[in-house]
C-alpha cells in the first residue's frame, strides 16, 4: 500500500497540471508566480512542461505550478524569466513525494504587464513620455472678427491630424530627467494651417547634495544648504503657418532657449510643475506671400519668453495624464519691416488623455483640449483671439510599460 502511495500522487499531481487551464474558475483571481523569484521548469509526468515556485509557510511547504505552454495553441510563452535547464520528471515526483502543497497558477509576468489565464501577457502600463503617436482630432474652432473673410468650415468643420515622437529617459544615478520632442506637429483642415516643431529639449532635476551654501550672520552664525529645482531647455525651429486669426501670416522661430524652476515634482519627475524664463529668434511675415521674395523679406525679431507648464499622471498605470501649459513671447523687431516694434503672444492650452485600449499592445487613447491664442499685428495692432477645442484619438506605437525605478539617496557626485 505505501509502494502505491508514490504513484497514486503522482497520478493526481499528472492530472492537475494537465487540468490547469481548463479547471472552472474559482472565487477570485488564481495566484500568479513572481517575476522577481528563481523559477524551476519541470518535466511534468504527463510529458509536458511547468513553470514551479516553491516557498514555505506555516501550513508546510506550497508551491506555484503553471503551465509552460499557451493554452489555446500550445505556444511558447512570451515574456517569462528563462528556464536555463529542465529537470526531469524525477523532480516533480520529488516534490509531491515531500507532501508539497501544489496550487494551479498563472506564469510570471514583467513589470507593466499582465498575463491572461490562457497565458498571454499583455501590456496593462504605458509611458507616454516615450512613443510614437499619430492622431486626428475634431477642431471646433472661433475667431474674433478682424476684417477677414472667415472660411464656411468655421466654426464647427474644422478637423486635425497630428503626429510625434517623445523620448524621455530617467537617469536615477543623477536623479534627472531629461525629455525631447522630435518632429512633433499638426496639419488642420478645413482651411489649411500648420503648426509643429523639429525638436525640443527639457531638462529637470531633484538632487539631494546641496548646489551652494548660504551662510548668514543675523544673531548665531549659520550655514544653509540650497538645492534649487533648476532645469533649462531649447527648441530648434518651431513654426506657425497661418493661424485662425491671422490666415495670412507665417511664424517660424529659429530657436528659443530658456531656464527653469520646479515648484514641485514627483518622485521620477514623471509629474511636475514648471516655470519657464527665456529668450527667442525667428522671423515673421505678416502676409506669406512675401517669403516668394526671399527668405529675408519678413521682420527678424528678437524677445523674451515665459510659461508656466504643468504635467500629471493620474494613476501609477500611466493610463490617464493632464498637462497645461501658459506660455508668454514677445517679439521684439530687430530688423525689416515694424523695427523697433513689439507684437504679443499668449497661448493657453490644458489637455487630458486616456487610453482607452490596446492592439497587440500598441495604446489608442482619448484626447480632449481645450486652447486659446491671443496675438496682435504689426500693421494695424489689432489684438485678435482664437479659440480651440479638439476631440480626437491618438494611437501610440512602442510606448513601453511605466516602470518605477528606485531611486538613489543621493545622485552621483
Amino acid at each position: 500500500m505505501r509502494r502505491r502511495l508514490p504513484r497514486i500522487h503522482a497520478l493526481l499531481a499528472s492530472l492537475s497540471a494537465a487540468m490547469l487551464w481548463s479547471a472552472p474558475a474559482r472565487p477570485g483571481e488564481p495566484p500568479q508566480l513572481s517575476w522577481d523569484k528563481p523559477v524551476r521548469c519541470i518535466k511534468s509526468p504527463d510529458g509536458g512542461a511547468v513553470r514551479v515556485q516553491c516557498e514555505p509557510g506555516p501550513e508546510g511547504e506550497r508551491c506555484l505550478v503553471a503551465p509552460d505552454r499557451l493554452a489555446h495553441d500550445g505556444g511558447a510563452l512570451d515574456k517569462v524569466q528563462p528556464c536555463n535547464v529542465v529537470e526531469d520528471t524525477e523532480a516533480y515526483r520529488a516534490l509531491t513525494a515531500r507532501g508539497a502543497r501544489l496550487v494551479a497558477a498563472i506564469p510570471e509576468a514583467p513589470p507593466g504587464y499582465a498575463r491572461s489565464a490562457e497565458g498571454k501577457a499583455f501590456q496593462v502600463k504605458f509611458d507616454l513620455l516615450n512613443r510614437l503617436y499619430l492622431g486626428a482630432s475634431w477642431l471646433p474652432t472661433f475667431h474674433g472678427n478682424n476684417g477677414l473673410p472667415v472660411p464656411a468650415s468655421f466654426p464647427l468643420g474644422r478637423g486635425r491630424a497630428e503626429a510625434g515622437i517623445h523620448v524621455s529617459v530617467l537617469s536615477t544615478r543623477s536623479r534627472a530627467r531629461h525629455d525631447m520632442r522630435i518632429l512633433e506637429g499638426t496639419a488642420t483642415f478645413d482651411d489649411l494651417e500648420l503648426s509643429g516643431v523639429l525638436f525640443s529639449y527639457d531638462y529637470q532635476h531633484l538632487h539631494r547634495r546641496p548646489a551652494h551654501w548660504l551662510s548668514t550672520f543675523v544673531g548665531k552664525p549659520r550655514l544653509h544648504p540650497i538645492s534649487p529645482r533648476m532645469g533649462w531647455g531649447f527648441r530648434v525651429v518651431s513654426v506657425n503657418d497661418r493661424p485662425p486669426a491671422r490666415r495670412d501670416t507665417l511664424d517660424v522661430e529659429f530657436g528659443e532657449v530658456h531656464l527653469a524652476w520646479h515648484p514641485w515634482q514627483s518622485n521620477d519627475m514623471y509629474s511636475h510643475i514648471r516655470l519657464e524664463a527665456g529668450a527667442d529668434l525667428g522671423e515673421y511675415w505678416e502676409h506669406r506671400s512675401e517669403i516668394d521674395d526671399g527668405l529675408d523679406t519678413g521682420a527678424l525679431y528678437i524677445g523674451p519668453t515665459s510659461a508656466l507648464k504643468s504635467r500629471f499622471s493620474l494613476g501609477e498605470g500611466g493610463l490617464h495624464a493632464l498637462s497645461t501649459a501658459f506660455t508668454y513671447r514677445r517679439p521684439n523687431i530687430a530688423a525689416g519691416s515694424g523695427r523697433g516694434e513689439a507684437m504679443n503672444r499668449l497661448e493657453a492650452t490644458i489637455a487630458y488623455e486616456g487610453i482607452l485600449l490596446a492592439i497587440n499592445d500598441q495604446p489608442i487613447s482619448l484626447r480632449l483640449a481645450a486652447m486659446g491664442v491671443s496675438r496682435n499685428d504689426l500693421d494695424s495692432d489689432i489684438r485678435d483671439v482664437e479659440v480651440k477645442a479638439a476631440a480626437g484619438l491618438r494611437v501610440s506605437f512602442w510606448a513601453p510599460p511605466r516602470v518605477f525605478e528606485p531611486m538613489p539617496a543621493f545622485e552621483d557626485p
